[in-house]
């Protein structure tokens, strides 16, 4: 367990470093403008079928770039299948990223610059998500973020997908 917890603190400290320098990869492998997806489409449903409150519609996203896409199966045969991803997103002012429930997609998004409100269903109110603040996403997690700052806000968004 505490080598699994060092690598994932590594990953986190390593692209927070290479993000915070000012690197910012091409997207070769990530998403392309047109395919900027934030939240898969069957955590929207399942929002949508729950009747969350929040909003239905993802948009005002500058960029989502995939900055590196890990197979576990390798590092730990009962992961076969599944990978660890890291993403950098860039939410512009008044961007919003659709109520979604996680499901079987832990993941933690780690503010890099500027700031995101985010409503959550284990928690008593919005909660403002500032530089250096994460917040914990896993299975039964369901939320929304909001950029209201009126400036541009970067996360660094780690996540166990399906390997594509």
């Amino acid at each position: 367990m505490k080598n699994q917890s060092s690598f994932i603190l590594g990953l986190l400290v390593g692209a927070s470093v290479i993000l915070s320098l000012g690197f910012h990869p091409g997207n070769e492998g990530g998403e392309t403008s047109s395919e900027r997806t934030v939240v898969p489409d069957a955590e929207k449903k399942i929002a949508q079928d729950k009747n969350l409150e929040g909003p239905t519609k993802t948009s005002g996203i500058d960029g989502v770039t995939t900055l590196v896409e890990l197979g576990l199966g390798s590092e730990f045969p009962g992961l076969e299948g599944q990978q660890m991803r890291a993403r950098e997103l860039v939410l512009a002012p008044g961007a919003v990223v659709a109520v979604h429930q996680h499901e079987k997609r832990p993941g933690f998004a780690y503010m890099l610059e500027g700031e995101m409100v985010e409503v959550r269903n284990d928690s008593a109110g919005p909660i403002l998500r500032k530089v250096g603040d994460v917040a914990i996403e896993r299975t039964g997690v369901s939320h929304y973020w909001e950029n209201k700052s009126g400036k541009t806000a970067r996360a660094l968004v780690v996540d166990l997908v399906p390997v594509k």
